[in-house]
């Protein structure tokens, strides 16, 4: 009986570090690049999949979430869902495109960022099982 419970042990240990090791997989973060006065580059965003009609951004420190309806009012806003600090996520109604929406803001100092809510999952072909 004592070896028996041995080996069910053993093999509860062998299963638990198999499953503690088959979700240990690396995660995505995005780093966005030091301050270096002007706005970062859109760069391959396009390429990327992304939320549609969705966008992260980032005010200057005095600036209120009133600049981003100033600016993007007129695509529609469906949301504005405040993240944390100065960071907004922005839902529109009808979306320009990445490419525009950096456009938009290019001159204004109060929008520190903005981006495409990307999309991050291992499992990209579109079916999200549950």
């Amino acid at each position: 009986m004592g070896r028996t419970v041995h080996f069910l042990i053993l093999g509860w240990l062998v299963a638990l570090t198999a499953t503690v090791s088959a979700c240990a997989q690396p995660v995505k973060i995005s780093q966005a690049p030091a301050s270096t006065g002007t706005k970062p580059e859109l760069g391959t965003t396009e390429e990327e999949p992304r939320v549609p009609d969705e966008y992260l951004i980032t005010l200057s420190p005095d600036a209120d979430k009133g600049v981003i309806a100033e600016h993007f009012g007129r695509y529609g806003i469906k949301d504005i869902y405040a993240l944390g600090g100065e960071t907004y996520l922005l839902v529109l109604v009808n979306d320009p495109g990445p490419q525009q929406m950096v456009a938009l803001v290019d001159e204004d100092s109060r929008v520190m960022a903005i981006q495409p809510n990307l999309v991050f999952w291992d499992n990209r072909s579109g079916s999200i099982t549950k």
